[in-house]
């Protein structure tokens, strides 16, 4: 592998996975704006401009994030020699400046992401209107649809636990804590992060809106039928006494 190659490896892999990270932090939040600044924000829904000008801001800073060991640190060959990453096992300080705010970067942008769900979770347990909207799946617009949040959460899920051990390991070396670099772990985790990938298309037909639906309908379906059965008993008892009267 020529250095230029190395250069195009390293940077792609690493724009590709923050821009992920980022895109997925921008919908949950685009998911949940107008419950966290006030619902004076729902003219904003559907306003292309602003998601347009969101996207390039996320690949602008993922390819600024991306490209810092470039300009001051360089690149490095894996084990087992067939691909490329930032170099944190060298001792120069651009690319040790690089893999931390790499790995800062998509730590923050996790750690971000799920304190949004889990906010939103919380909200929803003691608001009994907001957990409403969250599980409203008769509407065809609207930000709260109960397929898109459970969406969000699985592949939320995911990303920590398939890109989380990659960032660990690349902040670990990059602050010196794990010396040794013989890229025989960078080479499973850097998998498991192709994993979350090879994934996707499975969750994305797991979780249609149509499976999701028939089991919230199931579901609700069967507590409507438990209350009307108490209902109607209840009823019916009120009008044997009444017979009986």
């Amino acid at each position: 592998i020529s250095d230029d190659e190395c250069h195009f490896i390293s940077f792609s892999y690493a724009f590709t996975q923050i821009s992920s990270g980022l895109i997925i932090a921008g919908i949950t939040t685009d998911q949940h704006m107008s419950l966290i600044m006030g619902r004076q924000l729902d003219t904003m829904v559907g306003n292309r401009r602003i998601y347009v000008f969101a996207l390039f801001a996320m690949w602008a800073v993922a390819a600024l994030v991306s490209s810092i060991h470039l300009i001051f640190g360089e690149s490095e060959i894996f084990y087992p020699g067939s691909w490329c990453f930032i170099g944190v096992s060298s001792e120069d300080f651009g690319s040790s400046a690089s893999a931390l705010v790499y790995s800062l970067t998509g730590i923050l942008t996790l750690i971000y992401t799920v304190s949004l769900h889990l906010y939103i979770m919380c909200r929803s347990h003691r608001d009994p209107e907001l957990c409403g909207h969250l599980v409203d799946t008769d509407r065809i617009t609207g930000y709260y649809d109960i397929h898109v949040n459970i969406f969000l959460m699985t592949s939320v899920t995911f990303y920590v636990l398939c890109w989380g051990p990659f960032l660990v390991d690349i902040l670990l070396r990059s602050v010196n804590v794990v010396s040794s670099c013989t890229g025989r772990l960078e080479l499973w985790l850097v998998r498991l992060v192709d994993f979350k990938s090879n994934l996707n298309p499975w969750l994305y037909v797991i979780l249609r809106k149509e499976n999701l639906r028939r089991i919230v309908r199931k579901f609700r379906s069967c507590r409507a039928g438990n209350i009307q059965d108490g209902e109607g008993d209840g009823e019916n008892d009120r009008l044997v006494s009444d017979t009986h009267m």
